[in-house]
């Protein structure tokens, strides 16, 4: 064999080629501002839901799990949206998706309570500019991205405030949706953190 070609064969025996891996990006500038924007007001409003929820309670309201579980089934109040790790089947698209359809949710239900209790408007405020910060990270996010959030049916809830009744209906209702909002936060607050976090390939 010519010495040239068995240097060679020595060479790619003893030193492989390195397979580099493929370039990849962060968000853009303008979805990062969009994800930490809506990151510090998500923060926010789970922080400002034990002042609420305190506010909203009038009555000597200690509830049971069960109790709540069954009145949550009685007065039709849906779970929040579920927000799963980043992956194939649960893109940034999808996880936005959720985040928008979870705060349409909460919006429409606060404005139920807040025609038979006080104190809500702030939070109502804050989850409108946080549904602004999501649409707009949905929008740059791309390709796929989608455009704002739909309006909500202004009847979709109108079941709701025909069923509280009286104050122990409304208190409940409160309850389990302040409660809900809480926790609900803190899982929109970690998955912006995994979309800030996520990197794509390079175009």
């Amino acid at each position: 064999m010519h010495a040239h070609a068995v240097f060679t064969l020595l060479c790619c025996i003893l030193f492989p080629r390195v397979t580099r891996p493929a370039p990849t990006a962060g968000p853009s500038p303008a979805l990062r501002d969009a994800l930490e924007r809506g990151s510090m007001l998500a923060d926010k409003i789970s922080k400002d839901v034990p002042t609420a929820l305190a506010q909203a309670s009038t009555l000597d309201f200690l509830p049971l799990t069960g109790d709540l579980q069954m009145m949550a089934t009685a007065l039709h109040i849906p779970p929040a949206p579920v927000l799963k790790p980043l992956s194939a089947n649960f893109n940034v698209d999808t996880c936005t998706s959720r985040m928008a359809a979870g705060v349409r949710m909460f919006q429409g239900l606060l404005r139920v309570l807040s025609e038979r209790l006080g104190d809500l408007d702030s939070l109502q405020a804050d989850l409108r500019d946080l549904l602004a910060h999501i649409d707009k990270a949905r929008e740059v996010a791309g390709p796929g991205g989608g455009k704002a959030s739909l309006d909500e049916d202004p009847d979709q809830w109108a079941g709701l405030a025909a069923r509280l009744q009286g104050d122990y209906e409304v208190q409940a209702a409160a309850h389990l949706t302040l409660t809900q909002l809480r926790s609900f936060m803190h899982d929109v607050i970690r998955s912006l953190r995994a979309i800030a976090a996520h990197r794509t390939p390079a175009r």
